[in-house]
């Protein structure tokens, strides 16, 4: 996961793997080993590349949150919907694709690229309950509706 996100987020922001490389001083084949899932940075390097693609460094390595993405928008609106359980209309049809809901989701955090969203699916045979964290492009949003406040 953490290779696949690397890779979305590079492309994210319009940058060859030979760019990325030359910003953090590595090689070209280090970013693709990376991307690749065979090898992974340091953690100096895993923080200049949360800085580089404006995400925190949790959600650049957990293997829990997954990057959905594609452009930019004016977010200072977006703060007050921290907390609540929200509807979200979205481009990226995969955001919705192992969601029970198909478009509520509680909203973690924001910032000037990312909407950050919980919630639960049921996976496997036995159906058990977990949640799914994901990063969403806030170019990929078209609109959002508070549905209610987090209880938990």
């Amino acid at each position: 996961m953490l290779g696949e996100n690397l890779m979305k987020l590079r492309k994210k922001h319009g940058l060859s793997q030979q760019a990325v490389a030359d910003l953090l001083n590595v090689s070209r084949q280090t970013i693709s080993n990376w991307e690749l899932n065979q090898g992974a940075p340091t953690i100096d390097k895993a923080k200049e590349l949360a800085k580089l693609y404006h995400v925190s460094l949790d959600d650049l390595t957990e293997n829990e949150v997954e990057v959905i993405s594609s452009k930019q928008k004016d977010i200072h609106i977006l703060y007050g919907l921290i907390g609540k359980i929200c509807k979200i209309d979205c481009k990226e049809s995969s955001l919705y694709l192992d969601s029970p809901s198909k478009d509520q989701f509680l909203v973690l955090d924001v910032n000037e690229q990312w909407l950050k969203v919980k919630y639960q699916r049921r996976k496997g045979i036995s159906l058990k309950k977990e949640y799914v964290i994901k990063l969403i492009d806030l170019n990929d949003i078209n609109g959002f509706e508070i549905v209610g406040e987090n209880d938990e």
